[in-house]
Formats: C-alpha cells, structure tokens, sequence
C-alpha cells in the first residue's frame, strides 16, 4: 500500500488511502477533516445481499459538551448530542 495522499483546502485536510482489498477495503479511503469533525468515505465490499455499497463514518473530535446536526438525502436534521467529559450528555 502507498503512503496516504493529503491535501489542504482552506480550513480542511482531504487524505486520500489506497484500495487495500486484503483488509476488506475494496476502494480508496477518503477522509475530509474541517472544524473538528471528520468524515470517512469508502465503499464496502458486501453488506448484506448488496455489494458495492457507500459507507460514511462521521466523527466529532470537539471536546465538550454540543451538538452535532446531520442530513442524509433531505430527510431532515437529526441530532447527535456531544457528550461531556465525564459521560453526561449534554
């Protein structure tokens, strides 16, 4: 596997990972980093009866209590309450 390729734009880092169907990473990995959270784009092999299927893993880095909003395909926000530092959602 080749060294990951990282780019900056502005505020983010987009870091690009080589295909690597040994660890059941059929495509590129591709990670956008930007105001504490990040978000990881890949395909999966199989899920399910499916194959070839979109994975999206959304991490909020931010310390402290707060709120994450999230969208998927117009169907509204939904939120995601950052837990504080001693396990108590905010």
């Amino acid at each position: 596997m080749s060294d990951p390729y990282l780019a900056r734009v502005r505020d983010a880092a987009i870091t690009v990972v080589d295909a690597s169907p040994e660890d059941n990473t059929p495509s590129d990995v591709y990670e956008i980093a930007v105001f504490g959270i990040s978000v990881l784009i890949r395909r999966r092999d199989q899920w399910g009866p499916a194959t070839d299927v979109p994975y999206v893993h959304i991490e909020d880095h931010n310390g402290g209590p707060g709120l994450l909003l999230v969208e998927v395909n117009n169907t509204g926000e939904h939120e995601h309450p950052r837990p504080a530092t001693h396990g108590v959602i905010a």
